[in-house]
């Protein structure tokens, strides 16, 4: 021992000090753990494809092949115009590198199965590195309105300079573009013109093309010496294009492709735009690299931006919106709450003791314990977020239980020993066991977590590792550091009392003694009140809120609008300029409303199902409930005037949510089955069963929009009378209509498609259109059947199998209550009509969550049970200890249902930790007892000696656990909800723990010892 080396003790506390600071410094912050789900994204387009199309023609094939990879969860993909969606889950805990090169290879042995005119498939790894870390606003700041050609340098400058230079800085993987204009160029025909020289589309475009080649053909050789050739007829300019030669005429004349068309540098059909306040943006989004750190990445950015703007005084680079701030300021307000909790701890110390030197023995534990946590921490790659802080702020009162517990034994064998060092090391060996005991059961909590896979390993498992750690290093402190303080401090006669604090808590400690033996005298009252909680617990815990994550207030509020399905994107920025003049007056005045519309993000699965040229998200910055509630109820009225239109609340935009269900509507009926319109018929017939049930359920579809199309069919007689084929057709309406494309045109590092776009012609229905071909005016009507139809604009597959989403207004508790009778119910439906029905959504994530979260509460459970067992030689009196904890998670539920604070992660976390804490104190008090009992054999008297010798440490260590929680409760900060989930489910749960332990444990000991002597 380190008792008379006090030197060396001091050293040590000196030297954890140092280099724990500097480990702090040196940490990396996040704000919540690296929570990737196991998640591939497969994205393939196929311009101008209906949905049903390509789910026969991408998705089945794709699925089929994909189906067969090593370690795949499901499979969920959609299809919607011009798109296939593909999203793969994987198993918790698969190597994801791995799996993406497995993909990887079975996508490019299904890629020649794919429809020819189908792009590519891309393959995205969806984790959180697909959240951007910031949104940067890029305007001219010259003008206002800015016409075509500066918005093209806009984006040229943000693609060649900005992405570029953002892009090199470490930690910066990527930046995706909103909103840029595209630029392209247009050749405009007449096909009046075309008709009269006898030229067909298909030879403008072969020409055009040849005009933009670049190949090498071969090699010459010369001796020792070899050239190679390069064919080099590369479009440089739009005069090159004008200048395509197209055939040459009888006078000799050369036609060119100035003759029959016009040429221009037009925008392309835009497929997003953004909007702040109302004026148009280019956004860019900025991603972090896989693994990166937020705020590291963001203070990389910093200094970049500025030079930039220095550098280009003419554009305008704004943050619209980043995360980094919030995650500083959460972690600086949770360390600040460590340093408040750690002073309300000590000043619990200082009263019991009473003293101006002895508090300072045990207060050292704590920065001691700390410093120690932040090194490992540092040597073991943990991050500092809030879980991981969080585990060490609510610790701060268990830093100091053990050294109290170790001081109170010391001075009980002061007025025995003869000096100060043989009462420390007397009193140090004789509870050391069963200090280290009440730690390793502490400990033993969190030891699941640690080999625990799935999101609450991957969530909690940070945690888990400073909390044990830290009370290891208490424990060290307390049985190694804190003797050799105590006789250095303790060499001459204890001080007088400072604030006679003790002589009023010797007053408490009396009249606990008397309401001890009123309870073992009334037994069986007092187990009647503690039943009667406990089942009070059990049913205020099912109508207690239940989410994944706790929430948080308002910064912004977020709507998803939904137009009808063939609205263009145009008439959607309208109505999104519309909706933020509505909500203008009610923003926070210091920050900006946005609005992103189109296809923004195309690498994010919660992006890529919701979004399209249909819809725009619009965010709206707000202070409070009260404002979120005003803005909210604003929308609502808003949009239901308008009846075609339709909205959904969206969770804010954050690292959130990427958690698992952080999208998802709370519960879906899923309608499995080929044959979807069967399913849509049978609907009503579903919610009339769950009626009839007594179930009140109104369903709605998940995807309910319809788009509009016109289904041609060619008439074969009539195109072999008048020499047409169908390729000429399909050449002339896609020209006609979007343009057909030709080629790209490499301009300075940037490819501009060439379009074949016929002139004038703006046509709303195919029964207007005239071909002009081979000499002959003739209406499309007489060579195709036209006919207009109506089909979903997304089609959505489970598992390789068609189904329909419908979404239920269910609450968890519903779902609690009722989840069995609605599976009858299902079952019942499935059995009359051969249509099966899955359940799915974030309310069963959350059941799994919590079902997951009570399985570990039981392993810890038995895994403390079986370190008590052997710290006892006994089966006995582990159990009368366990019995203990159900009755502590009274407190826990209790104040959980009174303050409205929902059973989340954290707050189950602080519930689990409590599990430990429980047992901590009733392990010193039943060991005790049995000693006393083993001694003497009085029962009574050794119940009681227990109650005087343990109800201090006890109400001390509950206290300075107790009030080094009081400043996580308050709301204060960013990012305090986290800190009160936590803090409330722990301090509701030590006051009926503390109560159970200086009442309930006793009687239970007095009980099952009672009948053991009587037996």
């Amino acid at each position: 021992m380190l008792l008379r080396r006090p030197i060396t003790a001091i050293m040590l506390i000196i030297a954890t000090l140092i280099f724990g600071t500097i480990a702090l410094s040196e940490l990396s912050v996040s704000l919540l753990p690296q929570v990737d789900s196991p998640t591939l994204l497969v994205r393939t387009d196929w311009s101008g494809a209906a949905p049903q199309e390509i789910e026969q023609r991408i998705n089945e094939p794709m699925e089929a092949t994909l189906s067969t990879v090593q370690g795949l969860e499901s499979i969920h993909s959609f299809s919607r115009q011009g798109q296939s969606i593909i999203s793969l889950r994987f198993k918790w805990g698969q190597n994801m590198d791995l799996s993406f090169l497995n993909v990887r290879e079975k996508l490019d042995q299904v890629q020649y199965a794919l429809p020819q005119q189908a792009d590519r498939p891309q393959l995205v790894q969806n984790n959180s590195s697909d959240e951007p870390i910031a949104i940067l606003g890029i305007t001219s700041v010259n003008e206002a309105n800015p016409d075509f050609k500066t918005r093209l340098d806009l984006k040229r400058w943000s693609e060649q300079v900005l992405s570029r230079r953002l892009e090199q800085a470490e930690g910066i993987a990527q930046t995706v573009l909103v909103g840029e204009v595209k630029p392209e160029v247009k050749i405009n025909y007449q096909p009046k013109t075309l008709n009269r020289f006898e030229v067909s589309l298909s030879e403008v475009e072969n020409l055009v093309s040849d005009a933009n080649l670049f190949t090498a053909t071969g090699e010459l050789r010369d001796g020792w010496y070899r050239y190679s050739l390069k064919i080099q007829s590369r479009i440089q300019s739009i005069e090159d294009v004008e200048e395509v030669p197209l055939k040459t005429l009888g006078t000799g004349r050369v036609l060119k492709l100035s003759d029959v068309a016009e040429v221009e540098l037009g925008q392309a059909d835009p497929s997003s735009f953004s909007l702040v306040d109302g004026k148009e943006v280019l956004s860019v989004l900025v991603k972090k690299e896989y693994g990166a750190n937020t705020v590291e990445a963001f203070d990389t950015m910093q200094p970049l931006l500025d030079e930039l703007r220095s550098q280009n005084a003419n554009i305008g680079i704004t943050i619209l919106q980043e995360n980094a701030s919030f995650i500083r300021n959460a972690i600086n307000n949770l360390l600040q709450t460590l340093l408040y909790g750690a002073l309300l701890a000590f000043i619990i110390l200082f009263l019991f003791l009473d003293n101006w030197r002895t508090p300072f023995t045990i207060g050292v534990a704590i920065p001691v314990s700390i410093f120690l946590t932040f090194f490992v921490m540092y040597l073991s790659d943990i991050q500092l977020n809030i879980v991981s802080l969080s585990g060490l702020t609510l610790g701060i009162g268990l830093l100091v239980d053990n050294a109290i517990i170790v001081l109170e034994n010391i001075n009980r064998h002061r007025g025995e020993a003869a000096s100060i060092f043989e009462a420390a090391d007397l009193g140090t060996r004789e509870i050391a066991l069963a200090v280290t005991a009440s730690t390793f059961t502490t400990i033993s909590v969190f030891l699941p977590l640690v080999f625990l896979g799935g999101f609450e390993g991957a969530f909690f498992k940070d945690q888990a590792w400073t909390l044990s750690i830290s009370l290891l290093a208490s424990l060290g402190v307390a049985l190694l550091i804190l003797p050799v303080l105590v006789t250095q401090v303790q060499k001459e006669e204890q001080q007088s009392s400072v604030l006679g604090f003790n002589r009023y808590f010797d007053r408490l400690r009396d009249r606990y003694e008397k309401s001890l033996q009123w309870a073992l005298q009334h037994k069986g009252l007092f187990l009647g009140i503690m039943m009667v909680l406990l089942v009070l617990a059990g049913l205020l815990l099912i109508t207690v809120t239940k989410s994944v994550l706790p929430h948080t207030e308002p910064k912004q509020v977020r709507y998803q609008v939904q137009l009808p399905g063939n609205t263009s994107l145009q008439t959607t920025r309208q109505a999104a300029e519309s909706t933020i003049r509505q909500t203008m007056s009610l923003k926070a005045n210091d920050r900006s409303i946005q609005v992103l519309g189109g296809y923004t993000d195309q690498t994010n699965l919660s992006n890529l199902s919701e979004e399209g040229r249909n819809k725009f998200t619009i965010s709206i910055p707000v202070e409070g409930y009260a404002t979120a509630e005003q803005v909210r109820r604003r929308l609502t009225t808003y949009i239901d005037d308008h009846p075609e239109w339709s909205s959904q609340p969206l969770a804010t935009q954050s690292a959130l949510n990427v958690l698992p269900s952080s999208s998802e509507p709370p519960i879906l009926f899923r309608l499995v089955g080929n044959d979807r319109r069967q399913a849509e018929r049978n609907i009503n017939r579903l919610q009339q069963d769950l009626q009839h049930a007594g179930l009140d359920i109104q369903l709605s579809k998940q995807y309910k929009q319809q788009i509009n199309t016109y289904q041609l069919q060619f008439k074969k007689k009539k195109m072999m009378q008048l020499e047409i084929s169908e390729r000429q057709i399909i050449e002339y309406l896609e020209s006609l209509t979007r343009g057909s494309w030709i080629t790209d045109w490499n301009r300075q590092d940037e490819n501009v498609p060439v379009r074949l776009v016929g002139k004038d012609q703006r046509i709303f229905d195919p029964h207007n259109i005239t071909l002009e071909l081979n000499n002959f005016k003739i209406p499309l009507s007489q060579l195709v059947a036209i006919e207009r139809s109506s089909e979903p604009e997304q089609l959505e597959r489970v598992n390789q199998t068609p189904v329909l989403s419908y979404k239920a207004d269910l609450s968890f508790t519903d779902w609690w209550w009722n989840k069995q009778k609605i599976q009858d119910t299902l079952t019942d439906f499935a059995r009359q009509t051969g249509i099966e029905v899955k359940v799915g959504g974030s309310v069963k994530n959350i059941a799994a969550l919590l079902a997951d979260m009570g399985l570990l509460l039981l392993i810890s459970v038995i895994i403390i049970y079986i370190i008590l067992a052997v710290q006892f030689e006994s089966l006995r009196h582990p159990l009368i200890i366990l019995t203990a904890v159900p009755f502590a998670w009274v407190g826990s539920v209790i104040i959980l249902w009174m303050t409205g604070i929902s059973l989340n992660a954290l707050s189950f976390m602080g519930i689990l930790i409590l599990t430990g804490i429980a047992v901590n104190d009733s392990i010193l008090k039943v060991d005790f007892m049995r000693r006393y009992y083993a001694d003497t054999g009085n029962l009574h008297q050794a119940i009681t000696q227990a109650g005087l010798h343990r109800f201090r440490p006890v109400v001390m260590t509950s206290l300075t656990t107790i009030f080094g929680l009081i400043p996580m409760l308050l709301p204060i900060g960013d990012g305090y909800a986290f800190r009160q989930s936590l803090a409330v489910a722990l301090m509701g749960g030590m006051v009926t723990s503390t109560l159970l332990t200086l009442y309930l444990v006793p009687i239970i000991f007095q009980w099952v010892e009672g009948m053991r002597a009587r037996n």
